[in-house]
């Protein structure tokens, strides 16, 4: 039988919580929510109230970060971060930390969170918050990369982030589509380069990911779906996916 935590979820975003409820519904076999907190402050009054075994804590809120938080805290529960940090980054907290989500959350993340949680049992190491604030430091002044590589034999072609309107999965290879219509294949899966790409890229559905700054328009469809009519030279639309409803309106504030 697995171990039942009771989790307190940390957001200054009221749709960013209803939407880790509504994902932890399907693991509550594992996890209890016990409350929210809309701030840091309120995170740890909470905290020390509930002294919940898990907490799912937003690193960048208004006023107290997660990390002012996990500096205030008597009591220490496992966290997962959520957060909308570049993923490179972040990378670096997986020895400090149960785990961290990257925003917006997918079903498919969370699972994986679970199932690391579920090997950590019952053993809790203190968060080194020193160390976890020095790694974003020297990880942060990267500069960021500007363009997708796609290479052919010997050939590397540089496909600059602003250039392109949408990427779609295709079988075993994903096309990239830029604004003027010209077209390239990549080998690397779609999830693989979802972590690759700046924030202003965003998944509407499994096999298509879209540059928010080329959305001409959008519009409510059917089953809760919306239409994203893109400002390419071929004017793309493109339908989102059921399951992508919720993360689309929180992301938009729908």
């Amino acid at each position: 039988m697995s171990q039942l935590f009771n989790a307190l979820i940390v957001d200054d975003e009221p749709g960013a919580r209803r939407l880790m409820r509504s994902l932890l519904e399907a693991h509550n076999d594992q996890v209890r929510v016990i409350g929210e907190a809309d701030s840091g402050e309120e995170a740890v009054t909470q905290i020390g109230l509930l002294k919940p075994d898990l907490v799912f804590l937003d690193i960048q809120m208004s006023g107290m970060t997660g990390f002012d938080v996990l500096e205030q805290l008597v009591v220490q529960p496992y966290v997962i971060f959520t957060t909308a940090f570049e993923q490179y980054a972040m990378r670096a907290f997986d020895t400090l930390s149960v785990d961290y989500l990257l925003k917006p959350i997918r079903e498919e993340r969370l699972a994986q969170s679970m199932e690391k949680l579920r090997l950590f049992g019952r053993v809790k190491e203190s968060i080194d918050v020193n160390a976890l604030q020095q790694l974003i430091k020297k990880l942060q002044p990267i500069t960021p990369a500007v363009a997708l590589t796609i290479r052919t034999g010997d050939k590397i072609t540089l496909v600059r982030y602003e250039e392109i309107a949408y990427l779609e999965a295709q079988d075993k290879y994903v096309c990239i589509h830029q604004m003027d219509g010209q077209k390239y294949l990549s080998d690397l899966s779609l999830n693989r380069l979802m972590e690759m790409l700046p924030a202003n890229f965003f998944r509407i559905q499994k096999s298509y990911i879209i540059n928010l700054d080329k959305i001409r328009e959008m519009y409510r469809h059917l089953n809760g779906r919306y239409l994203f009519s893109m400002n390419d030279k071929t004017n793309t639309r493109l339908t989102s996916g059921r399951t992508y409803t919720e993360v689309i309106r929180q992301r938009f504030n729908l």
